[in-house]
């Protein structure tokens, strides 16, 4: 027998270490109707768990601290598995991206894409606006810079009625029946979706921050491998110095995420 979700949007997401950020990050999805979090602790030691507390007795969030040191796949696919009739739609996004629909309701605009299992959402990278270290007040008043263009990578927001699993990456998924579409209705059948497009959603992918948090994140450990390796860290990537990672994506001023807020919620 068929059951009803509970709700028609959570998210899914690893994190660690994301003390600073966490509570704004909840807080922001909340606001665009996201009810519901699955949360699974890739081993934090900075007390996250203290600002997630609230959270979870409320029964917003459903916590998991990965005691079988899961890489990111295996937590998404555990979700799939172990929530799928819980929620209509679930979104599998980081702890540095915050997912919206620029001109309208995130729920409502899903509504549209109900007969896909999947869509893909594009993002758009953020630099550091210059910050040497942590800027108070959080993330999205202080960083307003970011490349001109959408970036090609996608993330998902999924049916798990209708998921299988991921497709060997963070980015994509498998399907039952069906393949997931961009927003224009096209479809979408890898990581990519090349031109990007962002007028119904969008991720905005705050990568680099300061060049402070930036160093933290290149020590840390990454969220598709396990988590206590020390062979598996960040790296700047095609022998680049961290001062130029530090200096790109500051091409454009953006502060729409500013104006989606106080035109939604004041």
């Amino acid at each position: 027998m068929k059951v009803n979700p509970v709700n028609y949007l959570s998210v899914v997401a690893v994190l660690k270490d994301e003390r600073p950020n966490i509570k704004e990050w909840i807080d922001f999805h909340l606001g665009v109707g996201v009810e519901h979090f699955y949360l699974y602790d890739n081993g934090s030691s900075d007390g996250s768990t203290e600002v997630l507390h609230p959270y979870i007795e409320s029964g917003l969030v459903t916590y998991s601290y990965n005691t079988m040191d899961m890489c990111q796949l295996a937590c998404y696919y555990n979700a799939l598995t172990a929530f799928k009739d819980q929620s209509k739609w679930m979104a599998f996004i980081d702890l540095d991206e915050f997912l919206f629909a620029p001109k309208g309701d995130l729920k409502e605009r899903l509504k549209g894409f109900e007969e896909f299992p999947g869509v893909a959402v594009n993002e758009v990278f953020f630099g550091s606006n210059g910050h040497e270290t942590r800027p108070p007040n959080g993330v999205l008043r202080n960083y307003t810079q970011r490349r001109e263009a959408p970036d090609k990578h996608i993330k998902s927001i999924c049916q798990p009625e209708h998921t299988l699993c991921p497709a060997g990456n963070p980015h994509s998924f498998f399907y039952m029946r069906g393949q997931s579409v961009n927003e224009k209705k096209e479809p979408c059948l890898s990581p990519f979706n090349n031109p990007g497009s962002t007028d119904l959603f969008r991720i905005n992918h705050y990568w680099v921050k300061s060049k402070e948090e930036y160093e933290v994140k290149l020590t840390r450990g990454r969220a598709d491998v396990p988590s206590r390796d020390p062979k598996f860290r960040y790296t700047t990537g095609l022998g680049r110095k961290l001062d130029d990672v530090f200096m790109q994506d500051n091409e454009v001023r953006d502060t729409d995420i500013w104006e989606f807020l106080e035109r939604e919620h004041g």
